[in-house]
């Protein structure tokens, strides 16, 4: 069946495709810087201080999600006539939920340390208790969002990783320890809210308004569910690891969770781009129907392929580039990074319903996705290890499907997410197939890096032949886009 095609609002087309080729030239690069500096950590801090870490950043960023309940979303579908006056109110309410954000933080800082027995928890913490007010004070970059200008926001947003890179690796090198992990964080948020600041086309000022907080706030409380159940499966797989086994399991779920993270990259810089282009053709399910399909094909070239990368060589990354104290994360590396990569699958069909107003399907995944998680991959670890563990995550992934699938057919009827699968894994599974056949051909235990680095190599040539050949008219039709808007 062949896409389909449909007329758009003038250069609708042409500017969302621009935005994507921005959006992935900016995010990846200052991802690659970021996860250079935490292979660096990781390999020069060990388990323990990893461990430390995961839990105190585990904390902070999902209380930062928790109060990052789309407020912005909201802003980008308000239609007003004063939108500078709208967006000062919408800033005010996402800077009252960063002070309640905050204190919560600085609450738990005790708990962690009691929970874990481990004293240096309360000062780590505590020092990462800016993190959600900083956040909201980055509010300007709302308005370029909004405007879908995208250069001037993925500018601003790229000061976080690079002025955190700049101090965090140097201080690394210079033996501070885990505090530097803390420390260059705190300078590249500073420098990214005066970069905000000076960027305004608004004047920043608050404005509290009652009936523009209800409003966000009753678009965004699903949003919050959605935080919240990430918060408790966070924290649930690192205390379901750490109480029984120590801090050292603790870093290997962290390092686990913090690599397989990439794999959602492509649909965050894609659903950050189409959300403004949803907005204005909400009302055309036929339009939505193909926005979500092409940027789900676009999303699994990446999503497919890093986690098959991973779960293939993951094991290679940490014998020869980390080292031999870290062989206890191979299991849930691999494991993971195949129920995340399964979790992507029609993954932004959440921002198609938030176009509309209505984000609470997406608290109803969410809930799911916590129940299965409780009922799934808690028993499995505390009966089976990390091989129980990853079963059960696997397992819950799939739940999350069948309820996210319920959702896309009744908003989008048209949409295929089984034949989009299908279709991404084709390209996977025949690039893994020479590297198995490979692997069995010169089996002897350990392999050597040289053997590794041939695999790969295979690997990553046979993936681009096949996907070329398979999705080559998606990407001519994003090139002839970009062509048209240079």
């Amino acid at each position: 069946m062949a896409p389909r095609r449909v007329p758009d609002p003038p250069g609708l087309r042409a500017r969302t495709a621009r935005g994507g080729v921005v959006n992935a030239a900016f995010l990846s690069g200052a991802e690659l810087l970021v996860l250079a500096q935490g292979l660096l950590a990781t390999a020069l801090l060990g388990p323990d201080a990893i461990g430390l870490y995961g839990i105190v950043t585990t904390t902070a960023m999902t209380i930062v999600a928790l109060r990052r309940v789309g407020i912005d979303e909201a802003f980008v579908q308000t239609a007003v006539d004063d939108e500078e006056a709208e967006f000062q109110r919408a800033m005010t309410v996402e800077l009252a939920l960063g002070v309640i954000g905050a204190v919560a933080v600085a609450a738990l800082a005790p708990v962690l340390a009691a929970a874990y027995d481990d004293s240096r928890l309360l000062g780590l913490t505590l020092a990462v208790t800016y993190l959600p007010v900083a956040f909201a004070l980055q509010a300007p970059q709302w308005v370029f969002f909004k405007r879908m200008e995208y250069v001037r926001l993925r500018v601003l947003q790229a000061i976080v990783p690079l002025g955190t890179v700049a101090v965090a690796v140097p201080l690394l090198l210079a033996g501070v320890g885990v505090w530097s992990l803390v420390i260059g964080p705190f300078v590249g948020n500073l420098a990214a809210i005066v970069a905000a600041w000076r960027a305004s086309p608004y004047a920043l000022k608050l404005r509290p308004d009652r009936a523009a907080a209800r409003r966000y706030l009753r678009f965004s409380w699903p949003v919050f569910v959605t935080s919240l159940v990430a918060l408790l499966v966070a924290q649930g797989q690192l205390a379901v690891f750490g109480l029984r086994d120590g801090i050292v399991a603790v870093g290997f779920i962290s390092l686990a969770a913090t690599l397989t993270r990439y794999a959602d990259r492509a649909d965050q810089i894609l659903a950050t781009t189409i959300y403004p282009a949803i907005v204005r053709v909400r009302d055309r399910v036929d339009v939505l129907e193909e926005l979500f399909e092409k940027a789900n094909r676009l999303t699994l070239m990446w999503a497919f392929p890093f986690g098959a990368g991973l779960a293939l060589f993951g094991a290679d990354l940490i014998v020869f580039v980390l080292g031999d104290d870290w062989r206890g994360a191979i299991v849930l590396l691999g494991g993971l990074a195949v129920a995340v990569a399964l979790q992507q699958v029609g993954y932004s069909w959440f921002a198609f319903y938030r176009a509309r107003g209505e984000s609470w399907p997406q608290a109803v995944e969410s809930l799911a996705f916590g129940a299965a998680f409780a009922a799934l991959a808690i028993p499995g670890t505390l009966l089976w290890d990390e091989w129980g563990f990853v079963i059960g995550r696997v397992a819950c992934t799939l739940c999350v499907l069948a309820v996210r699938a319920v959702y896309v057919r009744r908003l989008l009827p048209g949409a295929r997410m089984a034949w989009m699968a299908v279709r991404a894994a084709v390209p996977v599974a025949l690039a893994t197939l020479p590297v198995v056949a490979l692997r069995l051909a010169l089996w002897g235990g350990e392999r050597p890096l040289w053997q590794a680095l041939l695999e790969l190599a295979l690997w990553l040539g046979a993936l681009a032949a096949v996907t070329r050949r398979l999705e080559g008219d998606l990407l001519g039709e994003l090139r002839g886009y970009l062509r048209r808007s240079a």
